[in-house]
């Protein structure tokens, strides 16, 4: 199982990043936890990651779990074309509202677990790799619900990592304190990641960089 986790982009280690994937890889590109946005916020969002992308010298493909809502065999072709997948930040629990519509929770579970996929999480993304989302609301609405998503409550991330991530630590997000408060009342074990910090795993072997 391979991981590169970061709260915004590559952190400081775009290089790295590089390094694992070669340059011109295609990577698709989960776009989902955007979709509170206003379509124009969204697209904007979107190209602006793209952008960071192409500069680093990957080739992003999105992927709009939408149009898989319901059918999860038409998505494991759609992930099975790449080596690597992208899942931007944005709302954490639309994006996990989004992988459960779509199948795409599973799919990973398996994809990545086997090493067929290099997960690549930012932000919302990263925090999907943890067991919980327990204290993400104090940064993402859990109550955001996009037209044509289902109304569901979950709380339960991918659980490729035994512990919560707090993103963006010690930034201008002052939803990182209330996080690690409900974390530490309720011992979930936790680690932080500033914006230029990532977590990388490779098989049995992590680094926080």
């Amino acid at each position: 199982m391979r991981l590169f986790l970061s709260s915004y982009r590559f952190g400081d280690y775009g290089d790295l990043l590089l390094e694992l994937l070669g340059e011109d890889t295609a990577i698709g590109a989960i776009t989902n936890a955007k979709d509170y946005k206003t379509p124009e916020e969204r697209t904007e969002s979107v190209r602006e990651l793209f952008a960071s992308l192409q500069e680093l010298g990957l080739q992003p493909h999105e992927i709009n779990l939408r149009p898989f809502f319901g059918q999860p065999d038409f998505l494991r072709a759609e992930l099975e074309k790449y080596t690597a997948v992208w899942l931007a930040g944005g709302n954490s629990f639309v994006l996990r509202r989004a992988l459960k519509a779509s199948g795409g929770d599973e799919l990973l579970r398996e994809l990545v677990v086997n090493d067929k996929l290099l997960y690549c999480g930012e932000s919302a993304g990263a925090v999907m790799a943890t067991p919980t989302l327990q204290g993400v609301e104090f940064g993402d609405d859990p109550d955001v619900v996009p037209e044509g998503y289902p109304d569901e409550d979950l709380w339960d991330g991918l659980g490729f990592v035994p512990y919560s991530i707090v993103p963006h630590y010690e930034s201008d997000w002052e939803g990182y304190e209330r996080m690690i408060e409900v974390l530490e009342e309720d011992n979930i074990p936790y680690k932080t990641l500033n914006d230029h910090q990532v977590i990388v795993v490779s098989d049995d072997e992590e680094e926080r960089l």
